[in-house]
This record gives C-alpha cells, sequence and structure tokens, in this order.
C-alpha cells in the first residue's frame, strides 16, 4: 500500500472529487453510521446510488422492516446482564465458535490443515451459527445422495434464539494479519497523541470529509462531543487489476502517521476480515457468482469482467469501498457515569460486522430468550417479545470447554498460533435472509473502577481499542438484487418453511425489494416518519 504526503493526499482526493471536512459529527445514529455536520457539503451525482426504473417504488414492508428494529434495540435496553450469577447465559452457551481460513491461503482447499490440526467449518455450521433457533435447520443427506435441510431439534444457542453473533478462530498467516490490524491500531492512536509526531496534526486536521451518500472518512478526536470516544474510519480506494498491492488507504494522512510496515500490516489484516466476512455472508445466504457484484469486499468492481468493462482511467469516487474499518479507542469515563454505556445499544447497516477480540472486554451482545422466559424489566412473553433475555460478553472459547475452538495448537493459547474474531450480523444480513438471521444487537460499556480503589481520578485507566470493519453491499449500479437467483440460500429456506416459522421473517419484503439497488435500502430502513 502506497504511503502519499499529506499534500498529494488533498490532491488526489481533490482528482476523486471528493470534499474535505475539518469539522467533527455532529451526532452518530443508531446503526453506527456517523451524520456529518451541518458543513459537510453534498457530493456530486457520480456519488449517489443511481437510479433505476424502480426506485421511486414504495416500500411500505421495508420501512416496517426498520421500524421493527429500532423497537427491537428499544426493548433490548428493558433486558438485564447477570455475568458470574449462577445459571446466567454465558459465551459459551449462546455464541456460536467457527474455525476458518481465507481464501487465498494455500490450506484453504484442504478440509483438514494437517500440520496445525485444524477443521475448517463448514457452509452447513456457518449457517446453523448464525441463524435464528426457533425453528432452527440441519442438511439431510437422503438415499440419492442428495442434500436437503430441514428443520432441527438441535440449537447452537442454548436458551437464547440467537444473537447473531459467533466467533471465529483464525490460525497461521490469517492469524498474524489480525495481530497486525491490532498491532495497526494501537500505534495509530500512541501517534495521535504524541505532541512530537508531525504527522499527528495532519490527521487531525483532515477531520471527517463525506465521500458519498452515508460514506465518510476521517479522524474523529472527541465523538459527539461527549469525551467518550474516538474514531477513525479508513475506506479502501481498490486498484483496477486483481493485485491489492496498489490498493490506496483512505485517509491517506494515515500512512505518514504509522508508517509503511504498520500500514501495510493493517492492509493485510483488513482483507482477512473481508475475505472472511464475504465467506460467511455467502454460506449463508447460499450466493454464487452473485456474491461479487452484492458484497463490497474491497475489491474494485472492474476486476469482475463479467460484470463491468475495465475502465482503468475511472477516478469516480464510486469505486472507493463502501465497507470500511473503523479504530475506537474509547476515553475513560468520568466518575459520575462510569457504570453508563461509551456505545448504547445499537445495530450495524451492514452483512457483517468483524472485530478482533479486544484485549479489553466490554462488547456485550442481546441473547433473546427461546422460549420467552428469562429476566426483564418488563413482563411479557410471545414470539416477538425481545425484553425477554440477557445480555453477553464474547468471550474466547475456553480449553476444556470447547476443545476444537481453544487456542491450544501445538503448544500453548498464549503461544500467539491462532486469533480470534467476534463476528455480528447486521441489518443487511437479517434483509437478505429473509428473517433466518438476527441482526446483533449489541453495546459497549467501559470498565469501572474496582471497589476499594478510592477515588475514580486516580485509578490508572487503560483505554480499550477497538478495530472492527464493516462489511457492506456495494454502492454501484451493478450491485441490483435479484432475489429470485442471488438469494438462493433463503428461497431454499423458505421451501422448508424455516423463515415463515421464523421471529424476524416478514412475509412479501423480499419480494418487494427484488430488483433494486441494495444499498438504497439503507435510507429506507432508517427514515422510520415515512
Amino acid at each position: 500500500m502506497t504511503v502519499f504526503t499529506t499534500s498529494l493526499s488533498l490532491l488526489v482526493l481533490s482528482a476523486f472529487n471528493l470534499p474535505i471536512h475539518g469539522s467533527a459529527f455532529s451526532a452518530i445514529s443508531v446503526d453506527n453510521i456517523p451524520i456529518p455536520s451541518s458543513s459537510a457539503s453534498a457530493p456530486s451525482s457520480s456519488t449517489e446510488v443511481p437510479n433505476n426504473t424502480n426506485s421511486d417504488k414504495d416500500r411500505p414492508l421495508l420501512r416496517q422492516f426498520g421500524r421493527g428494529i429500532k423497537q427491537r434495540v428499544h426493548d433490548s435496553t428493558k433486558g438485564v446482564h447477570r455475568f458470574g450469577m449462577l445459571d446466567a447465559y454465558t459465551s459459551g452457551e449462546t455464541i456460536p465458535s467457527l474455525d476458518m481460513q481465507c481464501t487465498d491461503t494455500e490450506e484453504y482447499n484442504d478440509y483438514i490443515n494437517t500440520a496445525n490440526n485444524f477443521e475448517v467449518s463448514s457452509r452447513s455450521e456457518i449457517r446453523e451459527a448464525f441463524r435464528e433457533s426457533s425453528a432452527p435447520i440441519k442438511t439431510v443427506v437422503g438415499m440419492n445422495g442428495v442434500q436437503s435441510q430441514q428443520p432441527s431439534s438441535h440449537s447452537p444457542h442454548g436458551r437464547s434464539s440467537g444473537s447473531g453473533c459467533s466467533i471465529v478462530r483464525l490460525t497461521g498467516e490469517d492469524a498474524t494479519s489480525i495481530r497486525g490490524l491490532v498491532d495497526y491500531a494501537n500505534k495509530f492512536f500512541e501517534r495521535v497523541d504524541n505532541i512530537n509526531c508531525e504527522y499527528g496534526d495532519a490527521v487531525k486536521d483532515v477531520g471527517v470529509f463525506r465521500i458519498a451518500n452515508n460514506v465518510y472518512a476521517g479522524f474523529d478526536e472527541n465523538v459527539n462531543g461527549e469525551d467518550k470516544m474516538q474514531f477513525l474510519d479508513t475506506r479502501i480506494f481498490p486498484s483496477v487489476d486483481d493485485s491489492t498491492e496498489n490498493d490506496v488507504l483512505v485517509p491517506m494522512e494515515v500512512g505518514n502517521l504509522v508508517g509503511e510496515e504498520s500500514l501495510n500490516n493493517a492492509h493485510r489484516g483488513m482483507k482477512t476480515l473481508l475475505d472472511i466476512g464475504s465467506q460467511i455472508t455467502v454460506a449463508v445466504l447460499g450466493m454464487d457468482s452473485s456474491a461479487e457484484k452484492l458484497i463490497d469486499d474491497g475489491t474494485h468492481v472492474n476486476q469482475h469482467s463479467h460484470l463491468n468493462e475495465p475502465q482503468p482511467d475511472s477516478m469516480a469516487s464510486d469505486n472507493v469501498s463502501n465497507s470500511y474499518h473503523r479504530l475506537v479507542r474509547y476515553l475513560k469515563p468520568k466518575e459520575n457515569n462510569g457504570g453508563d454505556a461509551a456505545f448504547q445499544a445499537h445495530v450495524d447497516s451492514s452483512f457483517l460486522t468483524l472485530i478482533p477480540m479486544p484485549e479489553l472486554p466490554g462488547l456485550e451482545v442481546w441473547c433473546p430468550s427461546k422460549s420467552g422466559e428469562g429476566y426483564g424489566e418488563e413482563e411479557g412473553g410471545g414470539e416477538r417479545t425481545q425484553s425477554i433475555g440477557e445480555w453477553v460478553r464474547p468471550i474466547m472459547p475456553f480449553e476444556g470447554l470447547e476443545s476444537s475452538k481453544s487456542c491450544n495448537i501445538g503448544n500453548t493459547k498464549e503461544s500467539g498460533d491462532c486469533a480470534y474474531v467476534i463476528v455480528m450480523a447486521g441489518e443487511f444480513l437479517q434483509l437478505a435472509s429473509d428473517g433466518c438471521v438476527p441482526t446483533c444487537i449489541h453495546r459497549v460499556i467501559p470498565p469501572k473502577p474496582p471497589l476499594s480503589a478510592g477515588t475514580f481520578d486516580n485509578i490508572k485507566y487503560k483505554p480499550r481499542v477497538s478495530a472492527p470493519l464493516f462489511l457492506r453491499p456495494r454502492r454501484g449500479k451493478e450491485a441490483l438484487l435479484n432475489v429470485g437467483t442471488d438469494l438462493q440460500q433463503s428461497t431454499l429456506a423458505s421451501a422448508f418453511n424455516v423463515a415463515s416459522n421464523g421471529i424476524y421473517h416478514e412475509k412479501g419484503l423480499l419480494d418487494e425489494c427484488d430488483e433494486m439497488h441494495l444499498w438504497s435500502a439503507h435510507d429506507i430502513v432508517h427514515n422510520h416518519n415515512k
């Protein structure tokens, strides 16, 4: 990945017709999409989702889908957490774990990596891990060898109907790339804090700029002015050919700050998360070649020759990835709000959000009760009640509890032979799966001071750093959803009456979304007033 000087980055961004702003975000929406300040100018027409003959179609079911998710998020705030208490929901019970490898590794085509005794999870296991289990499915092989999917009594989520969250274990080069991404995150914030670092001010000065509708990049050193979080959002401007060596990370000032080696490590880690996320999305939705047009995996759309003719001279901002990587640093909470969430309950506008498991805890996911029985501030029941259940902290699977997913490969867990990634389903996966997969409701709670530590101000605080990647649909004109051919797995699930029995299925919703640009659903879903 090329490292640019500050002046060149501004010149290149201007050539892309990307407006640049130094002002901070004025708000953060519930779906984790920052809203720019009022000074942000509108993008050029080339950056918007292209119009099509179906663009003005009324989509009441899609609006209802958005209102339903908003209500679920609200209801989850009435739930409880019982960490450490007897009979509490646990990560091992409610959050499945998977073993995966990148598709570009030498071992990918081998089901068993004999060097590490590493068994890769199958597509059916991936689907089962993410599907809500009020009506789970299993793969059955008939006498003629034909596979079919039928309802199953087995639940991978224990007492929960499913949170939409799983934990993925990576090994070898994949794990090394994830550790490199985490190191890059730590180095970025160390350099930003270093007053003697000449490039720190350049990153701060570039602020946050808008690339397209709901598409931003840049650094916000005090999100919402709440003294809770700092964000760095970066996006890939991919090369036109199939090589990633000429990919550019936007904003390009980041490369000057962290150095070429760290930037290259970050690039490899991002590519690993994009690859793993794409595999999961393809497995859940039963995609084939349609994945290339719908899933933004950080590659240039022109790399897929059957989708579009190459345009090597194109500099349109549409080519900047819709998927993006975020560095988050959670600042020391004030003493009077140490128990408040640093990031309130929300969902993400993505297919998947992939987070290298942070060193410090804080992330919590909502695990609704399968039976409708459990703990909540309000009494109730019924299959759509979301205030019954528990908040659960995803943690590393432990050896002995689930030895096949432990890090003890070859030597010890401390040997660094593997890395864990928390994977959470976003709104687009729930939508495209016809409700088979719930979007994962989650929040971040800052660490609390020990009761015996005296005043909070005297405690040495270690900020929590997280490095999530948001896998999103493509924005270009090629990303047109054809339900009948693109979402074969959802069609198959419906044929076995699985989705229609699920608690998140909305009859007719996918039909309403047929032949629309998938990313354009974002504005409809979040415009709750219409």
